[in-house]
């Protein structure tokens, strides 16, 4: 190994080594708090602890607003749905009638309860 590559390589060793021995000696000053008495690091992280909280309700008050609307939407449009499907069903309905289709066979195709396939036939022939 040539001199030069030796003595770049102790060099950037050294260099480390002594980065690392600052950084030791740093936090030894700071762990290094009487026991009375509150470090400096530790009100930081207990402020942002609060606010990491406090951030925390605000998205779960947020997200439970946004899924009551979420909520309430789909019940209308289940509500629009059954309604345009019981239309849909009874205009079925009354054309199978119209054709002169029995009861039964209105009620197996319209999906509609054999009591209401015999009333819907009934108003439809008259």
């Amino acid at each position: 190994m040539s001199p030069l590559l030796v003595l770049s390589l102790a060099l950037t060793v050294s260099a480390g080594g002594a980065l690392a021995f600052a950084l030791h000696r740093r936090r030894q000053r700071l762990v290094a708090v009487p026991a009375g008495t509150s470090a400096p690091i530790e009100d930081q992280l207990a402020a942002l602890e609060q606010r990491l909280a406090e951030r925390l309700h605000d998205m779960d008050w947020r997200h439970a607003a946004a899924l009551d609307r979420i909520s309430a939407t789909t019940d209308s449009l289940q509500s629009d749905l059954d309604w345009l499907t019981g239309e849909r069903m009874i205009e079925q309905a009354i054309a199978l009638a119209r054709k002169g289709e029995e009861p039964e066979a209105i009620a197996a195709e319209a999906g509609l309860d054999l009591d209401e396939a015999k009333a819907v036939a009934r108003l439809r022939r008259h």
